[in-house]
């Protein structure tokens, strides 16, 4: 019997994302007729907006942890987006008017409207619908900066591979219908069919492999990975922030929303181990790929949005090793990751809005003297870059811990995993090279006659202190209540 996809879903599912959007049209109407508002308070009303949203899907009947974290992650991104609103205006070419800039602070509420849908998805059809919605609000804010040469590349970069990466996932999912008969994504119709008839797996495997192709773009991971460092770049700051937490929540709520059909009948010891052995070996394999692509070619990068993108690349491949071990805390483990590492990225995109405001420059050189000249606002870095590199007491060694133990844990079913251990401890110890590279500048090296001195402003300076104390909170309860 085929399912209704659209009977297997409530309309309490998607009131998030109705609020978004409705708040979302309020400020494009507000910014078609209230001109005489400033434009940089809608980013206040949008950030509060979507950060209430996250709290409302913390528990409840609307309890959605992925969705939250993207919510919250979407409202930071909108914060610190008020203080960069002078970056913003130059832009689009407004000047010191502020003309053409409303839509940048309504885009990433349908964004986070569509993480919202895809976090619910139990089809190919949503989850397709969804993963759109995000994508192409994503293409526009990537280029948003008509005036910006790196800007408009980024977004063209992004709108081509990112065509390219929707053209797998439907050739994905046409090859799942075809296979199952369904586009519902659940171990009893895949079950059933292999039932039916074992000879479908070759054919599965294959609709498998291209729909986690497809989400590959979304998580940065090894070979969809090429445009990450590239839109980073060249994106405005405030949406990198939100590409680099908000977006990859959602591609990693897709891959285990696509994977939930193989790892549950593997749970229930009901997939053959041929099957177990392809899926784990291939998964292997785009691990070592991503751990080594992303923290060795962050080595040389000279450019903060850009090392951070190399970087969110290297992340991305401690969080797949959590498919590896998949059980009943697995989406747990997972979320715990996204946010120590959505915490640490916040603030680190955010520092690099301040220094991009004041020194007019996005290089870790535009870092130095930071120390000296600014020590709250250094140490505030410092907190974040520890975390991303996972230094103890932090919320970020944690979480790599959990990674690690993991991979250990999946080696003593399946052996032959060992080996990832040795790259993931390479990656590791790399990430501190290249995260410190900032810490260098700021405590060792000086700053230039014609550096600027940086002034952390209100807002984005709550936005750090915020995470950072997350991340300290994160890294020491853990141990507190342990003893």
């Amino acid at each position: 019997m085929t399912i209704n996809p659209i009977d297997s879903y409530t309309w309490a599912q998607f009131a998030p994302s109705f609020a978004l959007v409705i708040v979302a049209a309020v400020i494009l109407m507000a910014d078609s007729f209230l001109t005489s508002i400033p434009r940089r308070g809608y980013a206040l009303i949008a950030g509060f907006a979507a950060i209430i949203t996250a709290f409302f899907q913390c528990g409840g009947e609307l309890l959605n942890p992925y969705a939250a974290l993207a919510c919250f992650a979407t409202g930071l991104s909108l914060l610190i987006s008020y203080d960069y609103s002078k970056v913003s205006c130059a832009g689009v070419g407004a000047g010191d008017s502020e003309d053409g800039t409303g839509e940048l602070y309504a885009l990433p509420l349908i964004a986070a409207a569509g993480i919202c849908a895809l976090t619910q998805a139990s089809d190919l059809i949503m989850l397709f619908v969804s993963l759109e919605v995000v994508t192409l609000s994503s293409y526009v804010l990537a280029g948003y900066y008509r005036r910006n040469q790196g800007s408009i590349e980024a977004g063209i970069k992004y709108l081509v591979l990112g065509a390219f990466s929707t053209g797998i996932l439907v050739f994905g999912a046409a090859w799942y219908y075809g296979m199952t008969g369904s586009f519902q994504l659940d171990a009893l119709t895949v079950e059933s069919v292999f039932r039916a008839d074992p000879a479908i797996c070759a054919g599965f495997l294959v609709s498998m492999a291209l729909l986690s192709l497809g989400i590959c773009f979304k998580v940065g991971a090894v070979p969809m990975h090429s445009w990450i460092p590239d839109v980073y770049q060249g994106a405005p700051t405030p949406v990198s922030a939100f590409l680099a937490v908000a977006s990859k929540t959602a591609g990693f709520a897709a891959l285990l929303t696509i994977f939930n059909p193989i790892m549950q009948m593997q749970v229930q010891g009901s997939l053959a181990p041929e099957v177990i052995s392809i899926f784990v070996k291939a998964l292997a394999f785009v691990i070592v790929l991503t751990l080594l692509v992303g923290n060795l070619g962050a080595i040389n990068q000279r450019n903060a949005k850009r090392l951070l993108g190399y970087s969110s690349i290297g992340q991305a491949g401690f969080i797949l090793v959590f498919f590896l071990d998949y059980g009943n805390s697995a989406c747990f483990t997972i979320f715990t990751y996204l946010l120590a590492y959505g915490l640490a990225t916040i603030a680190a995109f955010a520092a690099i809005a301040v220094v991009r405001k004041h020194r007019e420059s996005e290089e870790i050189s535009a870092f130095q003297g930071l120390g000296s000249s600014n020590p709250f606002f250094a140490f505030l870095v410092t907190i974040s870059m520890a975390s991303l590199a996972g230094v103890p007491l932090t919320f970020g060694f944690i979480a790599k811990l959990e990674s690690f133990k993991s991979l250990i844990t999946a080696s003593s079913v399946i052996p032959e995993l060992i080996w990832i251990l040795p790259v993931m401890i390479l990656a590791a110890s790399v990430g501190f090279y290249y995260y410190f590279k900032i810490l260098r500048a700021m405590y060792w090296d000086k700053a230039q006659p014609q550096d600027k001195p940086v002034k952390l402003p209100l807002v984005t300076g709550l936005v750090m202190s915020v995470c950072c104390l997350l991340i300290l909170l994160g890294g020491t309860l853990p141990l507190i209540l342990k003893f």
